[in-house]
């Protein structure tokens, strides 16, 4: 199995968007989530996480609040804003038809073997 943040270029930014539309959420826990999902095949950082989320806020996609907590720090959650939600609307069909081209591309018709 390749772990690399490298298959999620390009995709960071429907991906968080997708994962707040399920809720708000904050930046350990996002990352948490793309980690361990499916094994961990795809990887990403806090880092890479805390630059995307400044990406989205800077083009108006997430918003970010503060929520105290009684047992430790406090922490930053981010939102959706309602551009964010339209940009992930208009954008999810086009990311999973390229999902699809990939995978065709990749796969081909599976005869590895074969030069025709």
């Amino acid at each position: 199995m390749i772990k690399s943040s490298e298959f999620i270029k390009g995709y960071t930014e429907i991906i968080v968007c997708a994962l707040l539309m399920d809720g708000d959420d904050y930046i350990y826990n996002l990352v948490k989530k793309i980690n361990n999902h499916n094994s961990g095949c795809i990887q990403i950082s806090n880092p890479s996480m805390l630059m995307i989320m400044k990406k989205l806020t800077l083009e108006g996609k997430v918003s970010s609040y503060i929520k105290t907590s009684t047992m430790g720090a406090d922490r930053r959650y981010y939102k959706l804003t309602d551009i964010g939600i339209k940009f992930y609307k208009e954008n999810v069909i086009g990311f999973i038809e390229s999902i699809e081209t990939l995978k065709e591309l990749v796969l081909g018709d599976m005869n590895y073997g074969s030069k025709d």
